[in-house]
């Protein structure tokens, strides 16, 4: 029987209720007949009485799940029930009244024992089995007196035991399933349905068995009280009772057909022991399913209990513990709050069976200590208390305070019942007041007074500092330094902060007794109570004299430059953004000087730090001469000045006059001789000026301008002046964009080799030298004259260097692999800072090694300044080169400084005329002059001569009348990439075919 669902909407309806109640009604009639029904169809004895009499249990079910209003309905279905089964309407009446009595009384009966409808507890099993054995003794005497009244039965006790015990089993067996079956069960049933199945199939084979099989003669029930522990233990009370009434009706069916174990004597007996069998089964499993109830709730009882006390627990300020001490020399523990996650990190778990662990981050010097302790308290079973260190995870070592009660055990084995709290702060508390109690006897002078400043206390150090002690201070105020800084308002804003901020500290001149004065860096703190009102003012104070002479120094490192005295870029920085502040309100111009002097790194190197020094000072001497007292004058580093102009002209080509005066008179001074040591030095000097007026600049904005102006004097050739020009800076900007991109060039691929063709007198290719070229994703092409000297300038032509011969070596292999290029050179320039690298020739062999290239095909152009830069270190590593078969061309020969000394001296294979001196030597009777004598020079030392930038006939014919049989120039072929390159080759070749 199932609860009908609640319908909160109609609750209070009176037609619902009835129709809820008319439902209840007619379901009772018919589960009581149908029933009835199925009892009737297994006869045993006579067709009147059943082997088992469901309908008791359903009338049982229905009055102790609706209450009294199912005594109508079940009357009424008993009465139809009798009826139908042939008695004359008396016999049914008064079968049916004690069909009705019967239920209500086991009901009455359960209801005083506060029955529990899902057997939960051992009790209820026994109450329900004795409440239907006494409830069906109304309805067997019922039965069996009115049988015996109308005669219809002599046998009256045989009737009545009959009847009494079909009602009892019927009840055992009906009831539970009815009482405990409802939605949520049969969901349970759906949620596990792989396993009721399996339980379903194991059930009908064994009753199967047991009751139907041909071994059923043997007497093999017990197998359905083993098979009835499964239900019992692990579906509970609804699936039990539905497995037990289900073995019953098949044994009942057996005994009625005349198979199974109970089949063997007389039919008396059979019945009674099938009684026997099925209330047995019943109870048994009706007490193993409420002793799981009780143990399950048991342990649900457990757990919760634990979860509180572990609740309780975890609230505590520390860690709660059982700790057991076996005889056996191991330890566990059996119980220890979640605190020990936190305090041994560690969880509950992993020491229950082991307690060592807890030992291991222990220290040592702890446990030896407290080892006799615990055997003390062992011994006398008292409490131990101790303080150990437990060192973290993490490394970091915290206190911790025990409080153990030992209790034995009666194994031999002891429980310490253990409290373990973390008094790390209160370990750290006792240090840092015994910290205070050293620092009050510290360096510093400290005194304590009352809230009126009444002095309660003092140290030592204050009678060291001040000279006043004891009987001079106590029960007195401190006496108090007034002076012109220090008037009566500078004491009353300290006690303002003292009274909000509880705190005051800062410098204040004080008297010592024997009446000298000194400078103290004190410090106030207001002590207050638990109100909030102060109780007590704490002083600290340090004598700071010899500290203030310590800050002038500092002061003068910090902003002015050691060397020179001078203000340094610190002061200097401060020193214009102070002044930028004020030109916002005012309308004068001002200007600032950036100054280079020329050279200095010569004088350097050549004299020595001490002779450059020296040459500082007297610079900065002779600047300050130059401006007015209210100018600055500073030194930002090396051989940099600064000079600041302040309140120049309103109008500025008046303010420009006046700046360029000033500098001018500056590079004129600074540009007579210095006497230096030993020795006169002369030096000039190049000067950048910047005009400002207002505040729409910042300082930054005026070193970046005036830099810029500097570097514009140093273009034009020294010991100069400029002024800041607009211009300057797009320059400047433009070349940083070109020096950015130029540095990503290589990284992505921008350069290309050109090759310009080298031929012969008779107009045979005999190599061709390699040009770099820039083509930039958005500009296209850039001049090499543009990129060269700025990768010169920024060190980038090295790595630049490098790839132009890596590119080169790969190019001359390729040619090397085909019958009418393998002859072909390729020149290639190598500039000054590249050559100069330590490893070159290293580098440059490792890319003839890996290219394997025949390095006599490789020519590296080197101009007559690589050369003269350091002659001996660059001959030397030409002879390193020369002897791995490379040659070598000295490109521009005649524009530079050359000499017949070194010319001997150098491994040359080739001398090239520079093309200023091809251009014109056919009208230039003084180029024609130096192109013979280069010729002749080339000739006479047995080096070969090529000629750059042949454009004319008339050039080629003027070279080859003169012996210089080598061409390079735009007659020839202007420089191509490599494909357009290939496409000359090829021409070339088809020509030399056809001629």
């Amino acid at each position: 029987m199932f609860n009908v669902p609640y319908l909160p909407q109609a609750a209070g309806s009176k037609k619902v209720r009835l129709e809820l109640e008319s439902l209840r009604f007619l379901i009772v009639i018919l589960a009581y007949v149908a029933a009835g029904r199925l009892g009737l169809a297994i006869p045993y004895l006579s067709p009147n009485v059943s082997l088992i009499w469901l309908p008791t249990g359903v009338a049982v079910a229905a009055l102790m799940r609706w209450g009294r209003r199912s005594t109508l309905p079940i009357y009424i279905a008993a009465f139809l029930l009798e009826f139908s089964a042939g008695y004359s309407l008396t016999v049914a009446a008064w079968l049916a009244l004690g069909n009705t009595l019967a239920p209500n009384l086991t009901c009455w009966l359960l209801r005083q024992q506060n029955f529990d409808r899902f057997f939960s507890r051992r009790k209820d099993v026994i109450w329900f089995s004795a409440a239907a054995m006494i409830g069906m003794t109304l309805s067997a005497s019922g039965g069996a007196l009115t049988l015996w009244r109308f005669g219809l039965s002599d046998n009256i006790v045989q009737v009545w035991l009959t009847w009494w015990a079909g009602d009892t089993v019927g009840v055992l067996l009906a009831a539970p399933v009815l009482l405990s079956l409802s939605y949520k069960t049969i969901a349970e049933f759906t949620q596990r349905h792989e396993e009721v199945l399996i339980f379903a199939l194991i059930f009908l084979g064994s009753n199967w068995f047991i009751f139907l099989s041909p071994q059923a003669h043997f007497r093999l029930t017990f197998i359905a009280v083993t098979v009835m522990i499964w239900p019992a233990m692990r579906f509970g009370i609804s699936a039990s009772s539905i497995a037990v009434l289900g073995s019953s009706a098949i044994a009942a069916w057996a005994t009625a057909t005349g198979r199974g174990p109970f089949n063997g004597g007389d039919a008396q007996s059979n019945l009674l022991i099938l009684w026997g069998y099925m209330t047995t089964l019943v109870i048994v499993t009706l007490i193993i399913t409420a002793l799981q109830t009780e143990s399950k709730k048991a342990a649900d009882e457990l757990r919760e209990a634990f979860e509180r006390v572990s609740k309780v627990a975890s609230r505590l300020p520390g860690l709660i513990m059982q700790y057991r001490a076996h005889v056996d020399g191991t330890a566990s523990v059996p119980y220890a709050s979640e605190a020990i996650r936190q305090m041994f990190e560690t969880r509950p778990e992993e020491v229950r069976h082991n307690a060592f662990p807890l030992f291991d981050r222990i220290d040592p010097a702890d446990v030896d200590k407290a080892r006799p302790l615990i055997r003390d308290a062992t011994r006398t079973l008292t409490s131990w208390q101790a303080e150990f260190r437990l060192r973290r995870l993490n490394g970091e070592v915290r206190w911790l305070f025990i409080d153990a009660l030992p209790e034995p055990e009666a194994d031999g084995g002891m429980l310490w019942h253990c409290f373990i709290t973390d008094i790390t702060e209160r370990k750290q508390a006792e240090h840092d007041l015994q910290i205070a109690a050293y620092t009050f006897e510290s360096q510093e002078g400290i005194f304590v007074t009352d809230a009126s400043w009444t002095i309660l206390r003092l140290n030592q150090a204050l009678t060291r500092i001040t000279g006043y002690e004891n009987k001079d201070l106590l029960g007195k105020q401190p006496p108090i330094y007034k002076s012109r800084q220090q008037d009566q308002d500078f004491f009353d804003r300290i006690t303002v902060i003292l009274n909000k901020d509880k705190f005051w500290q800062g410098e204040m001149w004080s008297q010592r007794k024997n009446g000298e004065v000194y400078p103290q860096m004190i410090t106030l703190t207001a002590i207050t109570n638990a109100e909030g009102e102060v109780s007590n003012y704490i002083a600290s104070f340090t004598d700071i004299s010899q500290h203030k002479s310590y800050e002038e120094e500092i002061r003068n490192l910090a902003f002015y430059d050691s060397l020179t005295q001078l203000p340094n870029r610190r002061l200097l920085m401060d020193r214009l953004q102070h002044l930028i502040s004020l030109s916002k309100r005012s309308d004068n111009h001002c200007a600032i000087l950036f100054i280079d002097l020329d050279n200095f790194k010569t004088l350097n190197d050549t004299r020595g730090h001490d002779a450059g020094d020296l040459l500082l000072v007297e610079t900065a001497s002779r600047l300050q001469t130059c401006v007015r007292d209210s100018d600055t004058v500073a030194r930002l580093g090396g051989d940099e000045f600064v000079v600041v102009l302040e309140e120049l002209s309103l109008l500025r080509d008046e303010a420009v006059q006046q700046a360029d005066r000033i500098a001018n008179k500056i590079r004129m001074l600074l540009a007579e001789p210095y006497h230096i040591m030993d020795f006169e030095h002369h030096g000039s000097s190049s000067i950048g000026v910047c005009l400002f007026q207002g505040g729409d600049i910042t300082v930054k904005d005026l070193f970046k301008r005036a830099d810029t102006a500097m570097y514009e004097a140093k273009t034009s050739g020294r010991d100069a002046v400029r002024f800041f020009d607009p211009a300057m800076q797009a320059v400047l900007v433009v070349r940083m964009m070109l020096e950015s991109n130029l540095r990503v060039a290589l990284a992505q691929n921008q350069f290309k080799l050109y090759y310009q063709v080298q031929v012969d007198s008779k107009g045979g290719l005999i190599g061709a030298e390699a040009l770099l070229r820039w083509i930039h994703p958005d500009r296209g092409f850039i001049s090499p004259a543009e990129f060269i000297p700025l990768a010169e300038e920024t060190g980038l032509i090295v790595p630049i260097g490098y790839w132009v011969l890596e590119t080169a070596c790969a190019q001359l292999k390729k040619w090397e692999e085909k019958q009418d290029t393998r002859d072909l050179t390729l020149a290639v320039n190598v500039s000054a800072k590249q050559f100069q690298q330590i490893d070159f020739v290293q580098k440059l062999r490792g890319m003839l090694e890996r290219s394997a290239i025949n390095p006599t095909r490789l020519k590296i152009e080197l101009t007559e300044s690589t050369i003269l830069d350091n002659v001996d270190s660059t001959t030397a590593k030409m002879h390193e080169l020369r002897e791995l078969g490379i040659a070598f061309s000295m490109d521009d020969f005649g524009t530079g400084y050359s000499s017949l000394a070194y010319l001997q001296r150098l491994p040359l294979n080739q001398l090239k005329i520079d093309r200023s001196f091809v251009r014109d030597i056919s009208d230039d009777e003084n180029d024609a002059t130096i192109v013979r004598a280069i010729i002749s020079l080339g000739v006479n030392l047995g080096l070969n001569v090529i000629a750059e930038g042949v454009e004319t006939q008339a050039q080629r014919s003027f070279l080859i009348e003169h012996d210089c049989y080598a061409f390079q120039g735009y007659l020839f072929s202007k420089p191509l990439p490599l494909e357009g390159f290939q496409e000359l080759l090829q021409a070339s070749r088809q020509t030399a075919t056809q001629g």
